[in-house]
């Protein structure tokens, strides 16, 4: 089940604020979902990297590591095999039951 998103904001609480920001945009490749900052973000004094070991701060698209189809940390940050279903409820009431989760795909 594709998504009618191909793209999606990716917000931060930043230290010591009280609101979140954006940080940046996780964008649909066909099965691959690179992220970048945004460049507001990348300006700001307390900008502070989503996950250094995968997203370090700088411009542009980061790369995958290596065997991932998405970012390890936002896809640890997307709904599981649970929230999915009830997501599906939400979205197609008692049709939902024909639908196998793992068709969402991480921008649903």
């Amino acid at each position: 089940m594709n998504s009618e998103f191909k793209e999606i904001f990716v917000w931060l609480w930043l230290p010591g604020e009280t609101e979140p920001v954006v940080a940046g945009r996780l964008v649909a490749e066909g099965k691959t979902y690179l992220f970048n900052y945004g460049k507001s973000f990348l300006q700001r004094e307390n900008a502070i990297p989503v996950y250094d070991a995968e997203l370090p701060l700088r411009q542009g698209l980061l790369p995958l590591l290596s065997g991932l189809s998405i970012p390890g940390c936002l896809r640890d940050a997307a709904p599981d095999a649970w929230g999915r279903n009830v997501i599906l409820n939400k979205k197609f009431g008692n049709k939902a039951s024909g639908i196998d989760p793992a068709e969402l795909d991480e921008l649903s």
